[in-house]
């Protein structure tokens, strides 16, 4: 199997663990973890996009927003409305601290064994790889 095959195998599988020990860790559902995981990476999301970040249905990416608002992890949805009548998931870092403990390790971490820099430097070659493909398998047609 080729490299950047078995970087995106294990990156695919690690996230979806990653989901579920969060979510145990928050004491949510898997859906409301990831949400939350994009949430903390954006800042904030519109929950127009969120369900295809997620890959789920629309009303799934808007219950795991609201669950996330009932446990005291998000803002008030009602309260994020913009003109355009579009509502935003806006996660409150401060009280997301399994997350925050993720993350701090996980960077000090790749910073620890000199991998920091080499993934900073190499991310957006990877981003373009992965796009590049994706454009790819999008265009063509299964044929059967």
């Amino acid at each position: 199997m080729l490299a950047i095959t078995r970087f995106h195998n294990f990156m695919s599988l690690y996230h979806g663990r990653y989901a579920t020990a969060l979510a145990k860790a928050m004491n949510t559902s898997v859906f409301a973890a990831k949400a939350l995981d994009v949430g903390l990476s954006t800042g904030e999301i519109s929950l127009d996009k969120l369900h295809l970040l997620l890959g789920c249905s629309r009303g799934q990416a808007i219950g795991a927003a609201f669950d996330l608002q009932e446990q005291g992890l998000a803002r008030d949805i009602e309260s994020t409305k913009n003109q355009n009548g579009e509502y935003f998931l806006v996660p409150i870092d401060a009280r997301c601290e399994s997350a925050r403990l993720y993350r701090a390790t996980l960077e000090q971490r790749a910073h620890d064994m000199g991998l920091y820099d080499v993934l900073e430097k190499a991310l957006p070659g990877l981003q373009a790889i992965f796009r590049e493909a994706l454009n790819t398998l999008e265009s063509k047609q299964i044929r059967r």
